[in-house]
């Protein structure tokens, strides 16, 4: 986080700089970083943490609601069974009817 210096470009659009020079331009609007690891994992990279750290925006805004507690709790509410006998293992028809 502290590698990095932060140029603004306009309202939600940002400039990560490393002490290298090299540059990776942040949307918080877009939730998108150019080095595309925010978009693949739905939570900011350092890039980012660069731009919202000092700004103090609250975090859980800025991260997939994929990643928060009530998502996780709708995820595994219901038991997932396990399958006991071997010989019903990798019947893929039980999985997949239409092979």
């Amino acid at each position: 986080y502290g590698q990095y210096r932060v140029e603004g470009t306009t309202d939600k659009c940002f400039v990560a700089i490393s002490g290298s020079g090299q540059k990776w331009k942040v949307n918080l609007k877009k939730l998108e970083c150019q080095c595309r690891e925010w978009q693949l994992t739905g939570l900011p990279c350092v890039h980012a943490v660069c731009v919202l750290i000092p700004m103090r925006h609250p975090w859980i805004e800025y991260c997939s609601e994929y990643h928060t507690v009530t998502k996780y709790v709708v995820t595994y509410n219901f038991p997932i069974h396990a399958i006991h006998d071997p010989s019903e293992w990798g019947h893929d028809k039980l999985c997949y009817p239409h092979l």
